[in-house]
């Protein structure tokens, strides 16, 4: 009885160790850009220098990952590394047609996040949005700061950097 309930612990002990063992190790676990563009950092935080910058559906190798930061190599620069949010990556593989394709990067990111003009269309019939309400998203989404200015501002204001 002590002897099955040791080999009983015994392989048990070995099972646990190597599922740690394969859930801790991330650099072989291929994901792929699920934003439309993506900075690859120097560092994890927000004003860390940007090392290139990643497009729609790039493939990445995860390298490791520190809280919602991934180090990833993308596939078509394998020499560079650099840190990306996780939310910025899934796991589902992104596929193109190639330049046959008519749709915009920007319709692309929102296909892939369940986004179509079908659905478009179906919320405006519900009463969901106008198209002014669409001239005024699109206004929003025109709007830019620079890094340095919204930098500016948070330091200004004594608020947190983001790092």
């Amino acid at each position: 009885m002590k002897q099955s309930r040791r080999n009983f612990f015994l392989i048990w002990g070995i099972l646990i160790s190597a599922t740690a063992a394969l859930y801790s190790q991330s650099g072989n676990r291929v994901m792929y850009v699920a934003t439309r563009n993506a900075e690859l950092k120097s560092s994890t935080g927000f004003f860390a220098d940007t090392v290139i910058t990643l497009q729609y559906g790039d493939q990445v190798t995860v390298v490791r990952e520190n809280g919602k930061w991934m180090e990833v190599k993308p596939a078509r620069r394998p020499s560079v590394s650099g840190w990306i949010l996780s939310n910025s990556l899934t796991s589902k593989r992104i596929i193109s047609s190639g330049s046959g394709t008519s749709a915009s990067a920007d319709e692309l990111a929102l296909a892939g996040k369940g986004f179509s003009e079908e659905v478009e269309q179906a919320y405006k019939r519900r009463g969901g949005v106008s198209a002014e309400n669409y001239a005024a998203i699109d206004a929003m989404e025109a709007l830019a700061v620079s890094r340095q200015d919204l930098y500016n501002f948070l330091v200004e204001g004594r608020l947190n950097t983001g790092e």
